[in-house]
C-alpha cells in the first residue's frame, strides 16, 4: 500500500517573498516527520534533475536526504498558500484558487478536445479541479509541463480521478493512490496530489 502525505500552509506574503524558502522548508520537515522521517533544517535542500533532458537547473524537485530513504516530495503553491506531498513513490501535488483559474485562459491549453462538452466556458472550479489532477500527474511522472497538458486526458472532474489518455513519453502513468481537498477561507482553493505505482 502506498503512502501519501500531504501538508498546507497560508503563505500570507506569497512565494517571492524573502521568507518563502523558510516557510516551504518548515512544511516539508513537517510532512516528512509525519511520514516517519525526521531531517534538520539543512537536510531539506532540494535538488532538481530533468526526466526529459537529465538537466539539473531545472525539474522535478527532491530532498535528497529524504530519497536517499525512499521518500519523494513534491511542492506547489498560489499566491496565499503553500501545499507539500511526501510519498513512498514518486508523486505530485498541485494547488489552484479557483477563482484565478476562472480568470485565465487555461481551458484551451489544458483541455484535449474531448475535455471540452458543452461548448460554453467551463465552470470554473471543475476547470481547476482538472488543471490540479492534470498537473500533479505530470509533476509526478517527471515531466512537468513538457508534455501538454491537453495530451493528458482524465476522467471527468466529478467523478475519481483516473487516466484516460496519455500522449507523453514512455508508458502510461499508473496512479496508486490520490488525495484531493477542496480549501476554503478568504480565498477557495482545489488541490490534488498523486503517488505513482512502481513502473
Amino acid at each position: 500500500m502506498s503512502v501519501l502525505l500531504v501538508r498546507t500552509a497560508p503563505l500570507p506574503a506569497g512565494p517571492r517573498a524573502p521568507g518563502y524558502p523558510a516557510a516551504r522548508d518548515a512544511l516539508l520537515r513537517e510532512a516528512l516527520a509525519a511520514a516517519g522521517l525526521r531531517l534538520g533544517a539543512g537536510d531539506v535542500a532540494l535538488a532538481r534533475r530533468c526526466a526529459t533532458c537529465g538537466g539539473t537547473d531545472h525539474g522535478k524537485p527532491e530532498v535528497v536526504a529524504a530519497l536517499a530513504r525512499g521518500r519523494h516530495v513534491s511542492v506547489a503553491h498560489t499566491a496565499t498558500r503553500l501545499a507539500v506531498a511526501v510519498a513512498d513513490g514518486p508523486c505530485g501535488v498541485d494547488v489552484e484558487d479557483v477563482a484565478a483559474v476562472g480568470r485565465a485562459p487555461v481551458a484551451p491549453v489544458l483541455l484535449a478536445p474531448r475535455e471540452r462538452v458543452g461548448g460554453g466556458p467551463p465552470d470554473a472550479e471543475d476547470l481547476a479541479r482538472t488543471w490540479v489532477r492534470k498537473e500533479a500527474l505530470l509533476k509526478a511522472t517527471g515531466h512537468g509541463l513538457a508534455v501538454e497538458p491537453a495530451d493528458l486526458v482524465l476522467g471527468p472532474p466529478g467523478a475519481p480521478p483516473r487516466v484516460v489518455r496519455w500522449r507523453g513519453p514512455g508508458r502510461t502513468p499508473r496512479p496508486a493512490g490520490w488525495s484531493e481537498q477542496v480549501l476554503t477561507g478568504p480565498v477557495r482553493a482545489v488541490l490534488t496530489a498523486v503517488v505513482l505505482r512502481a513502473p
